[in-house]
Parts: structure tokens; C-alpha cells; sequence
């Protein structure tokens, strides 16, 4: 996150020892020349750190669920405020997957069937510097293949508006992105890039020869931050606003089962 924003956020490493899953969310207020964005960032801390990792995905929904009815909540206020209220609903879970070169691990798998109807999911293959790129191809193919043989739905970038059609299905083709982190400035030639520098070469963030990171902010920040929200809403929110309502009695059709006109 540091890397996406070019921000150094604050917050302490969490050891790997908690007893369960906890979802910390903080809130950041960012402006870049006269832009100014509202950010929540909320991690999952001790996830798959537990023996027994059958509950770890519980945690997750319910905070989710969560945003979603304080939302509904306001929706149904008599004096709604929508317009100033501070909407905490999640429109993106970049979810990172271990850098193994073999296939997703049961729990990656379980846990985004689980999301996938609640969140936009955005797989990434973290420290992707660590495997080779001949490995990464194969394991990225083989990554794709588990999630549809799964029926996990992943987000996919829009392709229905033309001005952003070309650039979001040749994306969409690259899924997961295997990105690489960094804050650390490097001089390379006669600038100063982000990069790690290793004993046997230095890996470049922002090179697109060396990781996806560019086409993950692109992607992210640039093209699709609207549609993300937009997709909260009409898709993932509006599922979990319907059942809601029905388990409230609430019923799109009279009383002689015909809808509603």
C-alpha cells in the first residue's frame, strides 16, 4: 500500500501468532496537487496464521456484511443523509497469494468462493521477484484454471465502455498481477528509481520487464476506481440489501403475487 500511494502509512507489523483473524481499518486522507481522496485501508491481520484456519474467512465476511448494513441502515433512516455520509463499504480486496509456483492453497480457494459475491476481488501474487518468469507464467495460467474450475469470480475489468475497452481486456488477460513492493530509491543510470536491490541484481517496482505493479496502480487508481465503487453498489451491495430486506418481509410482488408495477 505504501508503494501504490507513494505514501508511508503508519501502523506497526502484527506478530503471527493471533489467536484468531482481526480486521484493523484506518482511514487516511490523501491529496496529490488539487485532488483529494478519502482512503480506508483495512487488513486482515492473522490471516492464515492459525493451525486451524477452517473459521479464518468468517471474520472477513462479517466485516464486510457489516459496512454493508450500516449502509442499508442509513438507506432507511426517514431523513437519509447519504450524500455527506462517510461510506465504508469495501470496493476492492486485493488478495495476495504466496509466491509458491504450484497451485492456490485451499484456504486462498475457500476463502474467495466465500468473497466473491461481496467484495471485488483483485488477485496478486506477492513478492512475485521471488519465483522465476518462466514459473510465474506457468503458475499464473495455473492460478486462472483452479479459480474457474473453483467457480470463484474474480473482478474483471469492464470492457463495455470504449474509451477504456481496449486497455481493460488486454489487462483482464493479465490476472492475477505479480507485483513487488518497494519505498527503497535506487540510482539507476542517472535517476532515482524504487526497486530491491539484491546481491544479484536490482528488481525495478515501476518496470514493467520485472513485475505488473504499474498495471495493478493503473488498473487500480487510473482506469477503474469508479467502476469499482459503481460495482459495490448495484452488484455486491445490492445482493446483500435484497436478502436483508426479504428476511424483513419485504416482497417485490402484492399480495396476489403479482409484481409490483
Amino acid at each position: 500500500m505504501d508503494t501504490l500511494f507513494n505514501t508511508k502509512f503508519e501502523g506497526e507489523p502484527t506478530q503471527h501468532n493471533q489467536p484468531g483473524v482481526q480486521l484493523k481499518s484506518n482511514t487516511y486522507e490523501l491529496q496529490e496537487s488539487n485532488v483529494r481522496l478519502k482512503l480506508n485501508v483495512v487488513n486482515t491481520v492473522g490471516f492464515g496464521d492459525q493451525i486451524n484456519k477452517e473459521d479464518s474467512y468468517k471474520s472477513i465476511v462479517e466485516f464486510i456484511d457489516a459496512q454493508f448494513e450500516a449502509y442499508l441502515q442509513e438507506e432507511l433512516k426517514i431523513k437519509r443523509t447519504l450524500h455527506s455520509y462517510h461510506d465504508t463499504r469495501i470496493h476492492a480486496c486485493l488478495y495476495f497469494i504466496a509466491p509458491t509456483g504450484h497451485s492456490l492453497k485451499s484456504l486462498d480457494l475457500v476463502t474467495m468462493k466465500k468473497l466473491d459475491s461481496k467484495v471485488n476481488i483483485i488477485p496478486i501474487i506477492a513478492k512475485s521477484d521471488a519465483i522465476s518468469k518462466s514459473e510465474l507464467a506457468k503458475f499464473k495460467i495455473k492460478i486462472t484454471s483452479e479459480l474457474v474450475s473453483n467457480g470463484v469470480q474474480i473482478y474483471q475489468f469492464p470492457t463495455d465502455d470504449e474509451t477504456v475497452a481496449e486497455i481493460n481486456s488486454t489487462m483482464n488477460g493479465h490476472l492475477p498481477f505479480a507485483v513487488v513492493g518497494s519505498t527503497e530509491e535506487v540510482k539507476i543510470g542517472n535517476k532515482m528509481v524504487r526497486a530491491r536491490q539484491y546481491p544479484w541484481g536490482t528488481v525495478q517496482v515501476e518496470n514493467e520487464n520485472h513485475c505488473d505493479f504499474v498495471k495493478l496502480r493503473e488498473m487500480l487508481i487510473r482506469v477503474n476506481m469508479e467502476d469499482l465503487r459503481e460495482q459495490t453498489h448495484t452488484r455486491h451491495y445490492e445482493l446483500y440489501r435484497r436478502c436483508k430486506l426479504e428476511e424483513m418481509g419485504f416482497k417485490d410482488t402484492d399480495p396476489d403475487s403479482k409484481p409490483f408495477r
